[in-house]
């Protein structure tokens, strides 16, 4: 096999094996809140939960490159502490394979949570 097929291969594996485990380990505990727990700001985050499945994807990109970038909030803060940039690295893929697909995890386990009964939980 070619060594850039192999590369191209083994780093898609990487992206979506550490995106997985990200995405179910954030995921699970939010649909969990969000299904059985009442707090103040729900709704809201909820709604930023679901923003990534309703906004055009170049919109959730750009507000990523904007949050990561050398002058984001986060990626500007990332580089003074750490040196580290987050841009156009395996972890960048990561974090937008993550975002993407959160609110799937998110909605999918949800409505598995409601559907259990509260009886059942609480006996």
């Amino acid at each position: 096999m070619d060594e850039g097929i192999f590369f191209s291969l083994s780093l898609s594996v990487q992206v979506a094996a550490f995106a997985t485990a990200l995405v179910v380990l954030a995921g699970i505990p939010v649909a969990y809140l969000l299904a059985r727990r009442d707090f103040a700001m729900r709704e809201l985050v909820d709604a930023l939960i679901t923003l990534p499945l309703v906004l055009p994807p170049t919109v959730t990109g750009y507000y990523l490159i904007v949050l990561f970038g050398r002058n984001g909030p986060i990626g500007g803060v990332l580089e003074r502490l750490t040196g580290w940039t987050v841009m156009f690295t395996w972890q960048a893929a990561v974090i937008a394979s993550a975002v993407v697909a959160l609110p799937l995890m998110v909605k999918t386990a949800r409505a598995a949570i409601e559907s259990v009964d509260r009886n059942l939980i609480d006996a």
